[in-house]
């Protein structure tokens, strides 16, 4: 049995007797060419918050399925996923390894190589010593613009053009459970990258499980949110959801006092029953949230290579919480034990990708409280019969 074919088997398996994947979907390199192109080049990848874009001239820089791409914030108040690929000789204008920084904010995107210039609309601004080239009309050079849409105050790409739209295809996500929290009015107050040495869907099976706070969380997570008691929501095509409980002492107490005691203030949407858990979301493929009543944590993961990706961690609070007495403070004690439980997390990840490559590995057999995995499994499989009927 091939790769591909063991991917479709284990998806198979009812979720009682599911088990993990071949070493091969973590390390083979032409299983994840296959996710380069099948997945994160045809799928909707989220890049980044609309809070990272406040002012027009910001911008973010990122990397898509090899892609380089900047997300900018025009003049005109529209934001806009665009190629950093120069329309003149085909430079990355802002190459990785180059010191240029993943934000900031800039009035045009320059072409270092020979000075190239454009506004954040993509239109070609400055052209030097290009009078002597025949019907050059620079009116008419702009950077190639992706596909985008704004979701839940979280901007996403469509490299491909041609994947459904996207605000149809997370409504149950939204409408259900993620929507609440009203994440567009939201501000990330934290963000933090990470170069990992492990295939993005080891970070991805870590976050969606509650399984491992009993190990790798047992002093930081697991005391308040006990993995016993964790469930996940039915099997959704687009998404997976999990509830993670506070321990029960912690929910008596809420329900006793009619409020939770929460470093930032409680998103308005919620009710006394958002408090008693926190939960974790993964949109396909790679669009992960953890949230709390007071706050929500959005990871980007991208592939970088069959055993490394690229992460961006981040907090989101309601605007109010910039209000509160000893904010600051208090921030920078949340970032802390956000980084505490996140550096458990990337020890974990990073040695279970080193086991991928040991003669002693082999498939085993997976929790309920791993349910989660099992669902990544059968989307992955999803789209290998999705790839496979579009090129018969």
């Amino acid at each position: 049995m091939n790769l591909i074919e063991s991917i479709e088997a284990a998806a198979a398996l009812p979720r009682e007797r599911s088990e993990s994947l071949p070493a091969g979907a973590y390390c083979d390199p032409s299983f994840a060419e296959f996710e380069r192109t099948e997945i994160f080049r045809k799928e909707w990848i989220s890049l980044c918050h609309i809070s990272q874009l406040r002012t027009p001239g910001d911008f973010i820089r990122v990397d898509v399925a090899g892609e380089p791409l900047i997300v900018t914030h025009g003049k005109d108040g529209q934001i806009r996923v665009l190629s950093r690929t120069c329309r003149h000789r085909g430079m990355d204008v802002m190459p990785t390894g180059f010191g240029h920084p993943d934000e900031g904010n800039r009035r045009v995107i320059l072409c270092p190589y020979h000075l190239w210039s454009y506004d954040l609309t993509g239109k070609l601004v400055g052209a030097p010593e290009m009078q002597q080239a025949e019907g050059f009309d620079r009116s008419e050079v702009c950077l190639h613009a992706f596909r985008s849409e704004i979701w839940e105050g979280f901007v996403f790409v469509d490299l491909s053009g041609d994947a459904p739209p996207l605000a149809g295809k997370l409504e149950d996500l939204r409408s259900g459970f993620l929507g609440k929290w009203d994440l567009a009015s939201a501000e990330v107050v934290w963000s933090a990258h990470w170069n990992c040495e492990f295939n993005w869907k080891v970070l991805v099976e870590n976050f969606m499980e509650c399984y491992h706070h009993l190990g790798a969380h047992r002093k930081t997570l697991e005391p308040f949110l006990p993995a016993k008691g964790c469930w996940t929501e039915p099997c959704h095509p687009h998404f997976s959801a999990m509830h993670l409980p506070l321990k029960e002492a912690m929910r008596d107490e809420i329900r006793s006092a009619g409020q939770a005691e929460t470093a930032f203030p409680v998103f308005p949407g919620l009710g006394i029953e958002d408090c008693l858990e926190w939960s974790i979301y993964l949109a396909y493929p790679n669009c992960l949230f953890f949230n709390a009543p007071d706050r929500a944590y959005w990871y980007r993961i991208l592939p970088t290579g069959p055993e490394t990706s690229s992460l961006v961690t981040t907090m989101l609070i309601c605007p109010e919480a910039k209000e509160i007495p000893g904010y600051d403070a208090i921030l920078q004690k949340e970032i802390q034990a956000g980084i505490d439980f996140h550096m458990e997390d990337m020890e974990m990840c990073t040695a279970t990708q080193r086991g991928m490559k040991s003669a002693g590995y082999a498939p085993g057999r997976l929790s309920h409280l791993e349910e989660t995995i099992w669902q990544l499994q059968k989307y992955l499989a999803a789209m290998i019969q999705c790839s496979a009927a579009a090129k018969s």
